[in-house]
């Protein structure tokens, strides 16, 4: 299972060649496409602050072909040890990605991000970068 980061999903809102291209191989090979619904929110956010509807409207209509998955007690567990491993590394990461990287852990997923440096902090979680 794949679940697209807020930068890849905004890259394929903008049109990106590689990114469409990627996304497009992940459905022939009937990959499932995913996302969270912190990304949603996200993207959601800069939209309503920046007031373009156009790419709203887009957007929502992107999100009718991915599945958008949640918090629940589970993903709380693994964000926790994400959180408590990484402090003790000294290594800060904003609660938002931690919250993203645990749902991804917990659905077995992979997460795509152009912010692999940023993610790579997570051992247990399989990153890929449709960009470089």
């Amino acid at each position: 299972m794949i679940f697209l980061d807020t930068n890849i999903i905004s890259y394929y809102l903008n049109d990106c060649t590689v990114v469409k291209e990627e996304l497009r191989k992940a459905m022939r090979n009937q990959e499932t496409v995913s996302t969270t619904l912190l990304n949603v929110y996200e993207i959601l956010k800069g939209f309503k602050w920046k007031n373009n509807k156009q790419k709203e409207k887009r957007f929502n209509i992107f999100l009718n072909d991915l599945d958008i998955y949640s918090i629940n007690d589970n993903v709380i567990k693994i964000a926790t040890d994400i959180y408590s491993t990484l402090r003790k590394k000294g290594v800060t990461i904003e609660d938002i990605d931690i919250l993203i990287a645990a749902i991804v852990i917990a659905n077995d997923g992979i997460l795509v991000t152009n912010n692999t440096k940023h993610f790579g902090n997570i051992k247990q979680l399989k990153v890929v970068n449709w960009v470089c």
